[in-house]
């Protein structure tokens, strides 16, 4: 069997999800492959959006961090016929997949390559299943099928990729490319540039950390935000995001340590008015109730999600109370 570097050495092509894990572990790969490999950041919910008839001749492939979707819609498996679409259009237009780096589940993808005609086992990297074994991140499998022959650059950022995924971010480059890519989060010549980089280089150069400012700045108003919180009583707490950029995320990891219900002030696009309007965002951790379901059953005009619920300035008041009295009834 030939070894990883060997097949590595072959790619000209990745396929990579534009987590950290998936970003990082992509750098190290696009350092040992071809030298005319090109990068580019996917989702398994988007991978039908991808047409590889468009790409220059003889691709060769490798996904990283890169799941089968598992939609499902009723006893439809919808997501994973959209990744065995896409697999096919790959091979259709000529090109070749090489290798899968993926820890989420190998039993999905053998059930992909078998419904599109490849051989699993001749897979140059094979994914694993993170439920049955020890490795849990992409950066994780290809550190383990590196061993000794990877050198001190491509093992932290392998390090940094597995922290990455268990939301970890004090590594040199899990924090540097986590600050880039949450600083403007849609922007995904971001990822394929800190791939592009890293696969090379040890430290960030003008640009990267240009981007590290950006959500430095994004960090500081969330100390503000946090100032702001009003304790409400019985575990609601009130807190204002208005005229701030912020990590919703993050912010929102913040702000349910203090409270058991987070009300965001804040601005929201409203289409009929054509602007900002205020909002009163009424949130819950995930897993911990229909907030949203609650405050539409007491007549009040609330929309979004079951865990986030936005509602009107003017209905605050009242909604409070009935998230006081749904919150006591979780109890």
């Amino acid at each position: 069997m030939a070894s990883i570097k060997t097949v590595l050495a072959t790619v000209n092509t990745i396929a990579f999800t534009g987590s950290v894990d998936g970003t990082l572990t992509a750098a190290v790969a696009k350092g040992l492959a071809a030298r005319d490999c090109v990068v580019f950041p996917t989702q398994a919910f988007a991978v039908d959006k991808i047409d590889p008839s468009t790409w220059a001749p003889n691709r060769r492939v490798l996904l990283v961090d890169l799941a089968v979707n598992n939609r499902k819609d009723g006893e439809v498996e919808t997501g994973f016929e959209m990744t065995c679409g896409f697999i096919r259009k790959v091979l259709q237009a000529g090109h070749q997949i090489v290798g899968i780096c993926d820890e989420h589940d190998a039993t999905d993808w053998k059930r992909v390559c078998d419904a599109v005609g490849i051989d699993f086992e001749t897979l140059g990297v094979k994914p694993v299943s993170q439920k049955t074994g020890p490795i849990k991140s992409s950066g994780a499998l290809l550190l383990s099928l590196l061993g000794d022959e990877a050198n001190e650059r491509e093992r932290q950022l392998l390090v940094d990729a597995n922290d990455g995924d268990r939301m970890v971010f004090t590594g040199p480059f899990g924090a540097s490319a986590n600050k880039a890519m949450k600083a403007k989060i849609a922007d995904d010549s971001r990822r394929v540039y800190l791939v592009n980089h890293f696969a090379q280089h040890s430290v960030p150069d003008a640009k990267i950390t240009e981007w590290v400012a950006e959500y430095e700045v994004i960090e500081a108003n969330h100390r503000k935000v946090v100032e702001s919180i009003e304790d409400l009583g019985d575990g609601i707490v009130r807190a204002t995001s208005v005229g701030l950029t912020v990590d919703m995320t993050t912010l929102m990891s913040l702000l349910y340590k203090r409270g058991k219900i987070v009300i965001l002030v804040g601005e929201a696009f409203d289409k009929a008015a054509g602007k900002k309007l205020p909002v009163h965002a009424f949130g819950v951790p995930t897993g911990k109730g229909d907030i949203l379901g609650a405050l539409k059953a007491a007549g009040l005009p609330a929309s979004g999600f079951a865990e986030k619920a936005n509602v009107p300035p003017e209905h605050a008041a009242a909604a409070i109370e009935v998230a006081r009295t749904w919150l006591k009834a979780q109890a």
